[in-house]
């Protein structure tokens, strides 16, 4: 039985960690409270602009940070997503709790112990029990994946390739976009692309609302469904909309633009990890590895140039480019002049 059959839609799925960065405020990076502003623009803005576009989200919520913050904050945030109907599951940052910085660093028991414990909580504020699981900045190995069966989850979101940062996931799994069975759990990782690929080296990048141009999520989309994976999974945050203390305008437009297009496409349908789940059925099997679409330089060079300002390496960037092409230019008059001028 594929997994995919030709009958079915890609997923598009909208993941949201929620959380507050370190020392951070959680009314301003999960409420979007922000001073001398009136709107918000934390998650309840991300769940506004979802639902105007028929479309639910799913939001991963670490809750361990109520140690930190207080029961009630993370409770609200839990009790907010549920009651409008979105998919609420577990991220785990344990070391407000625990004694972990990721979950890799803990063994397979404490692993163990911090989902049980998580699922616990969500299920304590909301009646619903989470099935689903990121680990935080995606430390995640295959005693993850065991925890997670020993504890009945049925998925796991932790695969990312294209980050930063390292994963051992793609260590124990190998980098792939495409689901796959770890024992009795489902991988379902966050898509990743190549931007630029020269020979053996390539610059991998995660499908990102914040660090993804709307061309790029486009092309990528159209790639998965040529393609036919069953998921395009695009990481948010609950502060994604928002930018040192003001509302970041550029991500709101692009997210609203991107759902709008997402409903116009025939191939694809919005949905969450816990529909993904629903459809699957035990033995479902995974499909063949499928190599990482790539944007290219042009694309690349766009999205660096749209965003000049938002980093010392992006203006960096476009600097250089620019800077090249005069360069380029100038030689090729001197060329000339010095051909033509004989």
């Amino acid at each position: 039985m594929d997994l995919h059959g030709k009958d079915m839609k890609t997923t598009f799925v909208f993941t949201i960690d929620v959380e507050s960065r370190t020392q951070a405020d959680p009314y301003s990076d999960i409420f979007g409270i922000l001073p001398g502003y009136e709107q918000r623009y934390g998650i309840g803005k991300i769940m506004d602009i979802l639902e105007a576009n028929h479309a639910r989200g799913t939001f991963f919520l670490n809750v361990y940070e109520m140690a930190k913050h207080g029961e009630e904050v993370v409770a609200g945030a839990a009790r907010l997503i549920h009651s409008r109907g979105h998919d609420l599951e577990l991220h785990t940052h344990p070391l407000s709790m625990y004694r972990f910085y990721g979950m890799s660093k803990a063994s397979l028991e404490d692993q163990t112990a911090i989902l049980d414990r998580g699922i616990s909580l969500i299920e304590k504020w909301t009646d619903k029990r989470a099935i689903a699981h990121r680990a935080g900045a995606f430390s995640a190995n295959v005693d993850t994946l065991r925890a997670c069966e020993q504890v009945g989850l049925l998925a796991d979101c932790s695969l990312s390739p294209g980050s930063k940062v390292s994963v051992p996931l793609v260590s124990d799994l190998g980098a792939s976009n495409l689901m796959r069975r770890a024992g009795k759990i489902w991988e379902i990782p966050v898509t990743y692309y190549h931007q630029l690929r020269f020979g053996p080296w390539s610059s991998k990048r995660i499908l990102d609302i914040e660090g993804s141009s709307l061309s790029e999520i486009k092309n990528i989309t159209r790639w998965a469904i040529r393609n036919g994976l069953p998921t395009v999974c695009i990481l948010m945050h609950s502060f994604s909309l928002s930018r040192r203390g003001k509302p970041n305008r550029r991500v709101i437009r692009r997210l609203s633009a991107l759902l709008i297009w997402l409903r116009q496409q025939d191939g694809i349908e919005i949905g969450t990890v816990e529909q993904v789940c629903q459809r699957l059925a035990p033995d479902l099997k995974s499909l063949a590895m499928l190599p990482a679409p790539r944007t290219g330089f042009w694309l690349t060079w766009c999205r660096t140039l749209a965003s000049w300002n938002d980093g010392w390496k992006n203006r960096m960037a476009v600097t250089t480019s620019i800077v090249s092409l005069i360069v380029l230019v100038l030689v090729i008059i001197y060329l000339g002049h010095a051909f033509w001028g004989r």
